[in-house]
């Protein structure tokens, strides 16, 4: 058994850790400094202060939750819809997550694909649309036709899921389904 791929995946788990890490010290320390400084700075000046932090501070954790995807991004589409909780800056930026998900490029979804179901793409489908119809957190989902000219839909679940979380919600990362059959096409 080669250590290569579990020293990978171990890799990935610290490089997400840091990148957490990071941008929740930085988020706490401009917190920190801004409350520091409200007590020399007029009431006014500090208003027009602490809407420039919310705006940058939840730039910054958008751009983590894309980046790391998964659960992270789901929480911080939560936090995008409290607008009862949250200061207006965070919400404007983190609603964004709620229907504007970046797809992932289309050499990630043919792995999985071609992972999950045991053949190349080609083989599988006679076309398959490249530009995702739908983006989520969690997944995106992509129009083929198959080769006998039904046209599907194919899910493509994220493949940084955690194990856990795949086997809970599903036994693949590829499904496919079309409105003539409404079967779903898996691998197990």
């Amino acid at each position: 058994m080669s250590l290569a791929a579990p020293l990978f995946a171990a890799q990935q788990r610290i490089e997400r850790v840091r990148r957490i890490g990071v941008t929740v010290g930085r988020v706490y320390l401009g917190l920190k400094t801004n409350q520091v400084l409200q007590r020399g700075i007029p009431r006014e000046q500090m208003r027009g202060r602490w809407s420039r932090f919310h705006r940058e501070s939840a730039e910054t954790v958008y751009d983590a939750a894309v980046e790391l995807g998964g659960l992270i991004l789901k929480g911080c589409q939560y936090i995008g819809a409290r607008a009862d909780l949250m200061p207006r800056e965070w919400v404007e930026v983190l609603e964004r997550l709620q229907d504007r998900v970046p797809p992932r490029e289309l050499p990630v979804v043919r792995r999985v694909v071609e992972t999950e179901l045991g053949r190349p793409l080609e083989a599988l489908f006679a076309r398959f649309e490249p530009r995702p119809i739908a983006s989520a957190s969690l997944a995106q989902v992509h129009e083929a036709v198959l080769h006998d000219g039904r046209r599907v839909a194919v899910k493509v679940q994220y493949p940084e899921r955690s194990p856990r979380w795949s086997r809970a919600t599903s036994p693949t990362s590829a499904r496919c389904s079309g409105p003539s059959t409404g079967s779903k096409a898996t691998s197990t």
